[in-house]
């Protein structure tokens, strides 16, 4: 029978976000440092391969002392995390728009630390009365990267009235660079690690005859969430239409918030490197799911492509659609551009 992948409800966390900024376990509010006191920004030197990055001067930040109203943004990924190559950090204000004219000020008052020069921009995002802001390097992470984001933010004016709540720190661990990639053509899925390919799984995707094909693009897993009760329900299809479904799939790994996971489907098999007959999955045996989702990490890239009617990934609010968009196309978004780490 075929499977929609599509969970009875969503985690808090990926709730918080409204766009995936989290996954699973992701606010930055466990274990949080306090901040630390502010630091002038150094500006490492280029290596002879690259061109000379000249920062662009950030404004001083328009502050408020009395706010009438404090806004605390959620911060992905959280603090002590180990995250895969292609996590950006992000930042969500929610229920919160920011004036254009603030934004160059508050980039300012966001400081981003590497253990490897990393140039990267932040990117601004607004959609259903959210604010989110990005920062990701121009390619995926250096595997190993020790990452630090300093944000000085308390009484940061955001529009007027309002202001952030007070200043933030977090420290995170980039992994093992994970890359996947799935060929909706060949039903495959190729494993790569650190530049070297270890396994190429068959798979099957979305049926895009019934109009659930699998989303194309880049996207990142956004939570390892085990075993998961997926009821067609949830997206209005009753259980004993054709193709209705409830049951639990286990090793499964959450790509999009509305509902695309990577995951052991049994009951698929037949199809396995031959057929897409989820309903937006990508579905795989139970030795292999067990074996990919024990070397992934939230973070961890799966590229989709090859799709016969292709339905693109989303850049932002379904996930991390980030690395969908060019770097002109990402540093259009910003309000300083490219930062020195």
């Amino acid at each position: 029978m075929r499977r929609l992948s599509r969970c009875s409800g969503l985690s808090a966390a990926l709730a918080l976000t409204g766009l995936a900024v989290t996954g699973c376990g992701g606010g930055a509010e466990a274990g949080e440092r306090p901040a630390r006191s502010a630091r002038p920004a150094a500006s490492a030197p280029a290596s002879p391969s690259e061109s000379p990055v000249t920062e662009k001067p950030a404004p001083a930040a328009a502050t408020l002392s009395a706010p009438a109203r404090v806004v605390r943004p959620e911060v992905a990924p959280a603090h002590g995390e180990t995250v895969g190559v292609g996590q950006p950090i992000a930042l969500v204000f929610k229920g919160q728009r920011i004036d254009p004219e603030l934004r160059a000020g508050i980039e300012g008052r966001l400081k981003v630390t590497t253990s490897t020069k990393v140039p990267g921009a932040w990117h601004w995002n607004e959609s259903k009365g959210d604010t989110r802001l990005h920062f990701r390097p121009r390619t995926y992470w250096p595997a190993g990267t020790k990452v630090t984001l300093d944000a000085r933010l308390a009484g940061v004016k955001l529009a007027d009235g309002t202001a952030a709540d007070r200043d933030r720190v977090v420290s995170f661990t980039i992994g093992d660079s994970m890359v996947n990639t799935v060929d909706l053509k060949a039903h495959t899925l190729t494993v790569v690690r650190n530049g070297r390919t270890l396994r190429t799984i068959p798979v099957s995707g979305g049926d895009e005859s019934k109009g659930f094909g699998t989303r194309q693009g880049i996207k990142t897993i956004l939570a390892k969430e085990g075993r998961v009760v997926m009821d067609s329900l949830s997206i209005g299809i009753p259980r004993n239409h054709p193709d209705g479904f409830y049951g639990s799939y286990d090793y499964s790994m959450r790509e999009t918030v509305s509902g695309e996971y990577v995951h052991a489907a049994p009951d698929n098999a037949e199809a396995f490197g031959k057929d897409n007959v989820s309903h937006g999955c990508i579905g795989m045996s139970t030795e292999d799911a067990k074996w990919l989702y024990g070397l992934s990490l939230k973070g961890d890239v799966v590229e989709v492509k090859n799709a016969g009617r292709p339905k693109p990934m989303d850049h932002f609010g379904n996930g991390y659609g980030d690395w969908n968009l060019g770097w002109d196309e990402w540093l259009a978004g910003s309000a300083l551009g490219v930062r020195l780490t």
